[in-house]
């Protein structure tokens, strides 16, 4: 169905679908999405039967079922992708975590399914302004609050679309606005999946019910924009200040609410520049970057390093973790500086459980060190290792299939699994596929909700470094932060959103980059300028200033000289990686 122009505001936003309009809503679904499972199946069984030949048909070689199964792969990721597209709702966001997954599904399909991160239909204008004149203007004409309104937006997804601004004082923003009617449509499709997957516990491999418990609850979150720009400014605050609550700079950039220009269903906000991951290769290509080129691998590699930090701090250290870092919510400026958008998605960690998971990726670390070093499966310290691994899994609530609750390869190769190399073999014979029948979440009887969305972020750190071809350890990438949380775990702390920051404080704000605190405004006189704020401040402005003359220089290169050096800089950043593993595995 499509978007509509109400009638009346009555109209805006209808009540939750009734029980008969979510079972009809998923009728249609399933009709059109189980003849593309049914092809599979067929597939797999012909494919299957042309290999054993006794039946006279012909062998199939290697290339004819490649053939097939790509030929298969077109015909089925079309299909799906116009499902969803059609039945919007909750489908689309179903499909944009398909498609940040490369490493699991097929080509076809993680590329039609890619453009579900911002291809999704646009709002008439008519319709835009109707709404934006009710939630921020009580029915005034938008001439009152903003200089320009751009009637083509930047991007529309499935809960919102963006249009860019101008403010009467000058300032760009972004405005974003909830599509009308999507509420009932969205929470119905969870209800749909929560019915179905309750209903099916048995059959399914993992406890879905409390995977879309916790999606379910995220996304009635997700739908109040009051909720989202709270949880901007946390964020802010938790990716400018290391594990330990000390100002930091920021590795993502986070925009903020336009002071109280918000609502229930339209917020405005700082508007960011760039583009989305999901657009970079095609944006690098368009000048003169190729993929795998050394400029392509260093861009890679700071976009994972800023990524990485950002959410290391979020979940380590301020406890409040971005819960929707698909590529299309992540942009990538001049120099690959990284913004990371749309906050509406969140989880907060209460402080014990921040360092039960500090604890537990230094844990993973250890075993992956551990294992490296010796080629004794039974080598006594990866067995230590593993065990103090499985033991931490069990004690963070993660239930076990009945009958391997004692499975201490199974435990391990859980937390591997979340928080583990890509590349490393699991114990026990387990598989990093989490398609695979031997996939070790196949074989967990239920996860704490708590994970759920932390999973999702570590996963899908892990998919885009599949996709930009860049090496990657979240033990390498957390280790030091982590060590910082289990050692500052002495006793409850204020979060950073509830420290005094006047005074004294204010300038601490400003001088680290923003979001800092003074520790309760101890330690000096209002206004006083302390010692480390002087000397934080001459580092970024050093900093700064030292960037901009090396962008500069490179910029000026000829085009051979810049390519040899950018060459050597990964080079050099490859041996750097690999003295850290072989020193790791020592």
């Amino acid at each position: 169905s499509s978007d509509f122009i109400p009638a009346s505001d009555d109209d805006y936003f209808p009540p939750p679908l009734t029980s008969v309009q979510r079972a009809t809503r998923a009728v249609e679904f399933y009709k059109r999405v189980l003849p593309v499972l049914a092809a599979y199946k067929a597939k797999e069984v012909e494919l299957d039967l042309r290999g054993r030949v006794p039946l006279g048909l012909a062998a199939i070689t290697p290339e004819e079922e490649l053939a097939a199964w790509t030929e298969l792969d077109e015909w089925g990721s079309t299909r799906i992708a116009e499902t969803i597209e059609d039945m919007k709702g909750y489908y689309v966001k179903t499909g944009q975590v398909v498609s940040t997954r490369a490493d699991l599904f097929p080509e076809a399909y993680t590329e039609k399914l890619t453009r579900l991160q911002d291809g999704i239909e646009w709002m008439p204008f008519e319709l835009v302004e109707r709404v934006v004149r009710r939630e921020l203007l009580d029915g005034a004409e938008l001439s009152e609050l903003f200089a320009t309104f751009d009637e083509e937006p930047l991007g529309s997804a499935s809960i919102a679309q963006v249009h860019k601004a101008t403010l009467l004082d000058g300032r760009v923003v972004a405005v974003k606005l909830q599509r009308p009617n999507v509420e009932p449509k969205l929470l119905g499709d969870i209800a749909n999946l929560k019915r179905i997957s309750r209903a099916l516990a048995e059959s399914l491999p993992v406890d879905y019910y409390a995977v879309f418990c916790e999606l379910g609850d995220a996304l009635e979150r997700e739908l109040d924009f009051l909720a989202e720009a709270q949880a901007m400014r946390k964020i802010d605050l938790a990716i400018s200040h290391d594990n330990d609550g000390r100002p930091a700079d920021r590795p993502v950039a986070v925009p903020l609410p336009a002071g109280e220009l918000v609502s229930k269903r339209v917020l405005v906000m700082d508007f960011v520049e760039g583009v989305p991951l999901n657009r970079l290769k095609e944006r690098m290509r368009e000048r003169g970057i190729e993929p795998g080129s050394p400029e392509a691998r260093i861009a890679g590699r700071r976009i994972l390093d800023s990524l990485a930090s950002a959410f290391g701090r979020m979940i380590f250290g301020a406890g409040f973790i971005h819960g929707d870092p698909h590529p299309g919510n992540i942009f990538i400026g001049e120099g690959g500086k990284v913004s990371l958008i749309d906050c509406g998605q969140f989880k907060a960690l209460p402080r014990p459980q921040r360092v039960e998971l500090a604890k537990l990726v230094l844990a993973v670390d250890g075993y992956q060190r551990a294992s490296a070093s010796s080629s004794d499966d039974d080598d006594a310290a990866t067995n230590a290792a593993k065990l103090e691994v499985a033991n931490l899994v069990r004690s963070f609530g993660v239930r076990l299939e009945e009958g391997r609750e004692d499975d201490d390869d199974l435990a391990c190769s859980v937390a591997l699994f979340l928080f583990g190399d890509s590349d490393r073999t699991l114990p026990g014979g387990y598989s990093t596929n989490e398609l695979s029948d031997d996939s070790p979440i196949k074989r967990v009887a239920s996860f704490p909700q708590e994970l759920v969305l932390l999973g999702r972020a570590t996963v899908l750190l892990k998919g885009i470094a599949k996709k930009l071809d860049v090496p990657f350890s979240l033990g390498e990438k957390w280790g030091d932060g982590c060590r910082l949380t289990v050692g500052a775990a002495s006793g409850p702390q204020l979060p950073l959103w509830g420290k005094d920051v006047s005074g004294a404080g204010a300038g601490a704000v400003t001088a680290a980059g923003g979001g800092g605190s003074t520790s309760g405004g101890a330690g000096g006189a209002a206004g006083k300028v302390r010692f480390g704020q002087v000397a934080s401040m001459l580092k970024m402005w050093g900093r700064g200033k030292t960037e901009r003359f090396l962008k500069r220089t490179v910029e000026n290169m000829p085009s051979s000289v810049r390519t040899r050096l950018l060459e050597l800089v990964v080079k050099r950043e490859e041996r750097k990686d690999a003295k850290r593993r072989r020193e790791g595995a020592k």
